[in-house]
C-alpha cells in the first residue's frame, strides 16, 4: 500500500507544470545538454559552459524582461465620470467632460463619493526593441579546450550554435478598481490586477559546424552520425498561468483648485502579490509619486503628468514619466480623449542585457587564418528601454454617473518588449 501510495504521488508531481520561468533555461538545456549527448565521445560536453552561461544570464534577463512588462502596465485613471468644484466652497457638480482614460486629472471625487471600475486589456508583447519575438536569435559558442583564451585553435572551437526563439508572448490583464473621497481633496483608492500569461514557441536549434564544412565530420550534432549529421532540432515549448497581479493602493491630493491649473498629488504604491515565478509580478514593492497639473477650457481639459518611481526589483530601473492628454466633450454623452505619454530609465546599470556583445573566432582554414566576430544575439544593444506610447480612445455616458470606454495604445519608440496594439475596454460607475 505505501508503494502504491508513493508510486501515485511521483506521478501525480510529474504532472505538476512547471513554472513559467523556468521554460527557457528548460529549452537551453536540452538543446545544449540533453540533445547534444547523442554526439559521439566528450564533444556533447562542449557546449555545457553556453549552457550554464544561458542559465545564469540569459534565462534571468528573459524572465525579468517579461514580468516587468506585465506587471507594470499603465493603470487607467482614478478620475471617472462626473467630479466637483470645490472653489466656491461648496460642492458644484462638473460634467464638462467625462476625464481621461490613462492620465490623471486633478479633480478630487469629493467627499464621501465612491467610484468603482474595471478594465480590461489585451497584450500580444510581440517585439523587442525593434525584433519580432519569433525571429529572436541567441548564438552559443564552444568552450575554450585549449585553454587559450582564443577560439579556433581547436577546429572544434569554431562550431557555433544559433537558437531562434519562435516566441509567441500574450498578456491579458482585468483590473478591478476603487476609489474613495475621504475629503473634498482627497481620494484613497485601489486597483487589484487579474492577469493571464501565456507562453508558447518551437525553438529551432541550428549548429554552424565548421569541422563537418571542412573536416567532413559534424563532431557537434543532434543524431550520433558525425558523417551524415542532423545539423538542426526543434524543441517546442509552452506554459501558461493566471492569478493576481501587483496590486496598487493609491491617494490623490488636490493642492489647488479653481485658479489657472489645477494642482494635484498622486503616490501610488504596488505591492509584490503577484507571483513572479509565473510573470504575474516583479516580486518586489514599487512606489511612485505624481505631479498632475489639469485645466478647463470649457469643453476642453488638457492634462501634464510628471512622475518618479522607485523599482526595487533587480533589472528594473527606476523611472522618469510623463503624460500629456486631453479630454475633449463632443455630445452631452461622449468624450474623446488622447495621449502622449513615455518612461525613462533612470540608472543604466539596471538595463537588461540579453547576451550582449560578440565573441571573436580565428578559423584555421588550410594554412591560412580567418578572424571573425560572432554576434552573440541579434537584440539590439541598448544602454536603457525608454519607451514612448500614444494613446486614443472614448468615453460613453449613458448617465452622468456611469461611463464606458475602450482605447487602443500604440508605441511611438522601439524600446523594451511591446505590443504592436493594445486595446482596452472598461466601465466605470460613481455613487
Amino acid at each position: 500500500m505505501k508503494r502504491a501510495l508513493l508510486l501515485g504521488f511521483i506521478l501525480a508531481a510529474g504532472h505538476v507544470q512547471a513554472q513559467l520561468n523556468q521554460l527557457f533555461g528548460d529549452v537551453f538545456n536540452q538543446i545544449l545538454i540533453t540533445e547534444l549527448q547523442l554526439s559521439p565521445g566528450a564533444h556533447a560536453n562542449h557546449f555545457v559552459e553556453a549552457a550554464e552561461l544561458a542559465n545564469s544570464e540569459l534565462t534571468p534577463a528573459l524572465n525579468s524582461l517579461i514580468s516587468s512588462q506585465v506587471s507594470s502596465f499603465p493603470s487607467t485613471s482614478t478620475s471617472v465620470g462626473v467630479t466637483f468644484d470645490f472653489s466656491s466652497g461648496q460642492p458644484v457638480k462638473v460634467t464638462e467632460s467625462q476625464g481621461p482614460i490613462f492620465g490623471e486629472i486633478a479633480d478630487p471625487l469629493g467627499k464621501g463619493k465612491f467610484s468603482i471600475g474595471m478594465n480590461h486589456s489585451v497584450l500580444t508583447l510581440d517585439r523587442l526593441r525593434g525584433i519580432d519575438t519569433r525571429d529572436m536569435r541567441f548564438t552559443f559558442t564552444h568552450v575554450d579546450v585549449t585553454g587559450d583564451h582564443t577560439l579556433g585553435e581547436s577546429a572544434n572551437e569554431s562550431d557555433t550554435i544559433d537558437v531562434f526563439m519562435n516566441l509567441d508572448l500574450d498578456a491579458s490583464i482585468t483590473a478591478l478598481n476603487a476609489n474613495y473621497g475621504l475629503t473634498d481633496s482627497m481620494d484613497v483608492g485601489i486597483s487589484v490586477p487579474f492577469i493571464s500569461v501565456t507562453v508558447d514557441g518551437t525553438a529551432v536549434a541550428q549548429v554552424n559546424s565548421f569541422t563537418f564544412a571542412n573536416l567532413g565530420t559534424a563532431n557537434h550534432n543532434f543524431n550520433n552520425d558525425p558523417t551524415q549529421p542532423q545539423l538542426s532540432t526543434q524543441i517546442p515549448y509552452s506554459g501558461d498561468a493566471n492569478g493576481i497581479g501587483d496590486m496598487s493602493l493609491h491617494m490623490k491630493y488636490a493642492f489647488i483648485r479653481g485658479g489657472n491649473w489645477d494642482l494635484a498629488m498622486l503616490f501610488d504604491v504596488r505591492l509584490p502579490t503577484g507571483d513572479e515565478e509565473d510573470y504575474l509580478g516583479t516580486g518586489d514593492t514599487s512606489i511612485r509619486f505624481a505631479e498632475i497639473l489639469s485645466r478647463r477650457f470649457g469643453d476642453f481639459r488638457p492634462h501634464v503628468n510628471v512622475a518618479y518611481e522607485w523599482r526595487s526589483a533587480d533589472l528594473d530601473s527606476d523611472e522618469l514619466e510623463f503624460a500629456l492628454g486631453f479630454d475633449q466633450k463632443v455630445t452631452s454623452s461622449v468624450t474623446i480623449a488622447g495621449e502622449i505619454f513615455g518612461s525613462f530609465d533612470v540608472d543604466d546599470s539596471e538595463t537588461i542585457s540579453l547576451f550582449p556583445g560578440s565573441v571573436r573566432i580565428v578559423d584555421h582554414v588550410g594554412d591560412g587564418r580567418v578572424e571573425r566576430n560572432v554576434d552573440r544575439s541579434n537584440v539590439p544593444e541598448r544602454q536603457n528601454d525608454d519607451v514612448i506610447d500614444a494613446a486614443f480612445g472614448f468615453r460613453y455616458a449613458p448617465k452622468d454617473s456611469v461611463s464606458i470606454y475602450a482605447n487602443i495604445l500604440v508605441p511611438l519608440n522601439d524600446g523594451g518588449l511591446r505590443s504592436n496594439v493594445t486595446p482596452t475596454i472598461g466601465f466605470s460607475a460613481q455613487f
